[in-house]
């Protein structure tokens, strides 16, 4: 007769089934970790990403209600500082047209009218010791110099910051020909121990009255 092989017992059996699907189930969770600090890294980067993009928009938007609050009150400041050098270089007392330069000097910057009384012209000469000197000057309608004044200067203080001084500036008031320093053969006492400076405003001067003559 054949032997009939033994079958293990049903209960037998599962323990084994059960440490196996315990033993599968045991090999997951191993990974877990890493792939939620990748998901929280991910997460993390674009939270603030998107904050860093919404702060922008905000910062952007106050920035334009404000300029858009201060714009005229800004040009209303700028329209004021400009009228005030302009009385001072041409008192005329009403208003001043800016009008249109074609001339061939580029140190010519802007041209002001005053209708029957003369020309302010904006000039910025390249020869001064800064190369950032900035100049007003007033010419009347005979084409004699009104006025001076130094709206932007780069100057060495206590020596080309004193082109601004009245007494230098005062010198030019009446000229209607080139002018020029002693030193150079005119009768402009050049600021001391700024001679450059000194040849700057001159230049920005005969610009003016070059530029008025082509006008008048």
């Amino acid at each position: 007769m054949k032997r009939k092989k033994d079958k293990k017992p049903l209960k037998a059996q599962l323990p084994k089934e059960k440490a196996e699907i315990r033993e599968r189930e045991n090999l997951k969770p191993e990974t877990l970790p890493e792939e939620r600090a990748d998901l929280w890294s991910n997460n993390s980067f674009l939270r603030l990403t998107g904050t860093l993009c919404l702060l922008c928009a905000v910062c952007g938007l106050l920035l334009g209600i404000v300029n858009l609050l201060t714009e005229d009150r800004i040009a209303a400041n700028q329209g004021s500082r400009n009228m005030g050098v302009l009385e001072e270089v041409l008192p005329y007392g009403g208003n001043y047209q800016e009008i249109r330069y074609s001339g061939d000097d580029p140190t010519i910057e802007a041209v002001y009218e005053a209708p029957e009384a003369g020309w302010v012209f904006q000039v910025s000469p390249p020869d001064s010791y800064s190369g950032t000197l900035t100049l007003m000057v007033g010419v009347n309608i005979d084409g004699t110099v009104a006025g001076v004044a130094v709206t932007n200067s780069g100057e060495s203080e206590g020596l080309g910051l004193r082109a601004s001084e009245p007494e230098f500036r005062g010198q030019f008031v009446g000229k209607s020909g080139p002018v020029r320093v002693e030193a150079d053969g005119g009768e402009i006492v050049a600021i001391s121990q700024a001679t450059l400076t000194s040849r700057a405003v001159c230049s920005a001067v005969n610009s003016a009255l070059a530029a008025a003559a082509g006008l008048g």
